[in-house]
């Protein structure tokens, strides 16, 4: 990623471990604040032996406009980077 003028460095003291999510379970904004929550998908065993796949809030995203402006643009980067001109993914 490319370093933006007047940009703040950006540190990681609590050392912040990566989320994985498998879908945007919700969006909306509030007061002003946009809020997404993310989730999960759990594959619990049953007693019978099947699965039990349950999604799981596991991600509540909370920003002002310019930081989700911020984010659709660096999804958007990450997509056109991963998407062949045929519209196929990269790998």
């Amino acid at each position: 990623m490319a370093d933006k003028p007047n940009q703040l460095p950006v540190t990681d003291p609590l050392h912040v471990l990566p989320e994985f999510f498998s879908i945007v379970a919700g969006s909306g904004t509030l007061n002003g604040v946009c809020n997404i929550t993310l989730a999960v998908a759990n594959f619990t065993p049953r007693a019978d032996g099947k699965i039990d796949p349950d999604l799981v809030v596991n991600v509540r995203l909370r920003s002002d406009l310019s930081g989700i402006q911020q984010l659709r643009d660096a999804c958007d980067a990450l997509i056109a980077q991963n998407i062949k001109p045929n519209g196929k993914k990269d790998n």
